[in-house]
């Protein structure tokens, strides 16, 4: 599950499901389903431009994300909520 906020809606929580990820024409284009409060289709595109940027950020070494990527474990429990989420 994805959880998402945004400035727009407030302190609302919005979670959905990735449904999809693919290259169209330029664009790399994320596909999400939400469930929770509403159900919408949202669709993010990367353009070509920020190819660059997007892999700076995911080979950086980060050990925050690393650790988390490692220790995978969907039935851990509740998860918590970081400062500025």
């Amino acid at each position: 599950m994805v959880r998402m906020r945004s400035t727009g809606l407030g302190k609302t929580e919005i979670e959905a499901h990735i449904t999809e990820l693919r290259a169209d024409q330029d664009l790399l284009v994320l596909e999400m389903q939400t469930t929770k409060p509403v159900r919408w289709r949202i669709r993010t595109g990367l353009q070509p431009e920020d190819r660059l940027s997007l892999l700076k950020h995911m080979l950086k070494l980060n050990f925050k994300l690393l650790r988390f990527l490692l220790n995978w474990n969907p039935n851990k429990g509740k998860h918590p909520e970081p400062k500025d989420f």
